[in-house]
């Protein structure tokens, strides 16, 4: 599973090198990603574990409804390097996506995107 996720990475990255967003991707087998980086609530076991941050300030003078939209489109643009590995979007993934120091913004969870704090 590592192997195929990096491999993933790698042809992303080098498909769309000035995405400016750098991705991280892990398998959570026991669901501790949902419950270190969303909170107890949340059951990621099983699910690709993925996080975009943005490096170059992309998101940063967005909000509401523009970010979560920014955020589909490069999830949706993603989606499609690792969709034979995650079958179904909704179930297979759970995404975190950072600003540009590190600080969550938004997920996607369960098929929906949600602003940090919402």
């Amino acid at each position: 599973m590592d192997f195929k996720l990096l491999e993933a990475r790698v042809d992303f990255i080098m498909s769309n090198p000035t995405n400016f967003t750098d991705i991280d991707m892990l398998y959570d087998q026991n669901g501790a990603i949902g419950k270190q980086v969303l909170g107890e609530g949340f059951d990621t076991t099983g699910m690709i574990g993925i996080s975009f941050t943005d490096k170059r300030g992309i998101f940063s003078n967005l909000a509401g409804i523009a970010l979560k939209e920014e955020f589909k489109k490069r999830l949706d643009v993603f989606y499609s390097f690792i969709k034979k590995i995650a079958t179904d979007m909704n179930n297979d993934v759970v995404v975190g996506f950072y600003s540009k120091g590190n600080i969550l913004l938004g997920y996607f969870y369960k098929g929906e995107y949600h602003l940090w704090g919402e």
